[in-house]
């Protein structure tokens, strides 16, 4: 199946570029890696407590990028389920409710305060 091109690129990285991210090796030791998939919930707690709504943008190209989404109608008698894990504040799914949609969204995301703030939005 050949791959149409919609205004995607990928820039071809230099035999540099190449050597230098394949000496590139650091990691992250158990414990803390560990550690932050323990605390992922605080951490973006945290992230919306000071950020709340104002960090990302909404997302206005999401039908544009995936056309596929673009494409999909409602038969009438169901409509189409959209699941989106790591909504943060809606920056997803409401451009998309914005624009007519015809999916039932599911969202969920580690934060509670981010979907305390998806509800009020």
């Amino acid at each position: 199946m050949q791959q149409e091109n919609f205004g995607h690129y990928a820039r071809k990285l230099s035999e540099e570029e190449m050597e230098k991210l394949s000496k590139d090796k650091v990691s992250l030791s158990e414990f803390k890696r560990n550690k932050l998939e323990a605390e992922a919930k605080k951490n973006w707690d945290l992230f919306y407590k000071r950020n709340k709504t104002n960090f990302f943008k909404d997302r206005h190209w999401t039908k544009r990028e995936f056309e596929e989404l673009a494409n999909i109608s409602s038969d009438g008698e169901e409509r189409p389920v959209l699941l989106e894990v790591g909504c943060g504040v809606g920056n997803f799914i409401f451009p998309l409710i914005s624009e007519g949609t015809p999916f039932f969204i599911h969202a969920c995301d580690f934060s509670p305060r981010a979907v305390d703030l998806v509800k009020v939005k």
